[in-house]
């Protein structure tokens, strides 16, 4: 999950780094409201990136100007992102600019430090980036070697040596893919100031992170309808312009069912992956999701039963045909319970293929020959 700039610096002060001063606004005329001084620096509230480049960020120098741009701000798009509001913060005198960040390296196993001496846009291109391996269990030593391969000396070092471990203390207590400061600044009074901020959540966590329960929905406002229903219902969806639905278990598998279906002249309407563990009820919410797409004529589901039982998959099968009759499915159902699942399904009239390149031959062949529209189809 996302978070936007004002939400990072928010989770910033209240674990003690040191942001500017703001405010957010959603009308203009709410400027008349905000005494920060001016100059001032208004910034959209994009969950994309990119807003710099894009123009989503000005400095107006009175508060005409900053109502005139304002407007503006607030009907911008941004890689695809709709601006939700604008904050509002002072201008600062800025004496040097740095970068920090957390993140996850897999293939080390572990969360790394990002930094560098220098901040701003496409820092991740710069040759001058320090990578460094957190050590667990985390000791305070560590923000301080950090400041010091930074070329840092005195109070520089001991505020951006105490940022550091500040951060890694919200990155690991708030379950975080990435905690970023970009850029992190010392003003030329000599204030060490985190100016811009970025936070992902895993995703996985949120149930067990109270501090941001009921926080997932208002961040998917950039997704379509039945995208953001799907994220709710933990399914994985993206919906693409073909006319084959396709619904696997596995990102893998979902992506090579996908693959083939273009190997054969197909056009895939979407990528769902229900996950490895999909119940009936699961699998029957992901069934109606890529049946409500107007543009899919048939549905392809590719579902290998591992921790998902075969037989949870045909009960979500037998109702779904039940209700849509006129559903044109292909299904291939292989593995845990697959005797039942076969019995279950013999009665519905659905006809199971074991081979996976036969499904995808004849879905894409009754995709080529199908001009009906599902049944139930919302646009």
């Amino acid at each position: 999950m996302n978070l936007y700039e004002y939400e990072a610096k928010r989770i910033f002060a209240e674990g003690g780094i040191n942001v500017p001063p703001s405010a957010r606004i959603t009308k203009p005329e709410e400027l008349t409201k905000v005494h920060l001084g001016f100059p001032l620096v208004l910034k959209c509230q994009v969950l994309s990136g990119g807003r710099g480049k894009a123009g989503g960020i000005k400095f107006p120098k009175n508060l005409t100007e900053a109502k005139e741009i304002a407007k503006t701000l607030l009907d911008m798009t941004i890689g695809g992102s709709k601006t939700q509001c604008l904050l509002v913060e002072p201008a600062m005198d800025i004496a040097r600019e740095l970068y920090l960040g957390i993140t996850l390296d897999r293939d080390r196993g572990c969360p790394i430090f990002i930094a560098s001496a220098e901040g701003g846009i496409e820092i991740e291109s710069s040759e001058n980036v320090l990578t460094e391996p957190i050590p667990m269990p985390y000791h305070p030593y560590v923000g301080r070697n950090l400041a010091k391969k930074l070329g840092l000396t005195g109070s520089d070092l001991t505020q951006v040596a105490d940022i550091a471990n500040k951060l890694y203390k919200i990155f690991e207590s708030k379950d975080l893919d990435l905690a970023e400061i970009n850029p992190l600044i010392i003003t030329k009074g000599g204030d060490v100031v985190a100016l811009d901020g970025k936070i992902i959540v895993n995703d996985d966590s949120i149930g067990r992170q109270p501090y941001f329960k009921g926080w997932q929905e208002a961040h998917l406002q950039d997704l379509s309808v039945r995208e953001r229903r799907a994220k709710m219902a933990d399914l994985n969806l993206v919906e693409l312009e073909g006319n084959i639905g396709i619904l696997c278990n596995g990102a893998g598998l979902t992506m090579a069912t996908m693959d083939m279906v273009k190997a054969f002249g197909g056009d895939p309407g979407n990528f769902l992956d229900a996950g490895g563990g999909s119940d009936q009820k699961k699998t029957l919410a992901a069934l109606e999701l890529v049946n409500e797409n107007p543009r899919v004529d048939v549905i392809l589901l590719n579902i290998l039963g591992g921790i998902t039982a075969c037989d949870e998959v045909a009960g979500a099968l037998v109702d779904f045909m039940k209700k849509y009759p006129e559903r044109q499915m292909i299904v291939r159902l292989r593995g845990n319970n697959q005797d039942k699942a076969e019995q279950m399904l013999a009665s519905s009239g659905l006809k199971l293929y074991p081979d996976i390149e036969e499904a995808v031959k004849e879905a894409v062949a009754r995709s080529k020959n199908s001009s009906k529209k599902p049944v139930g189809a919302k646009a």
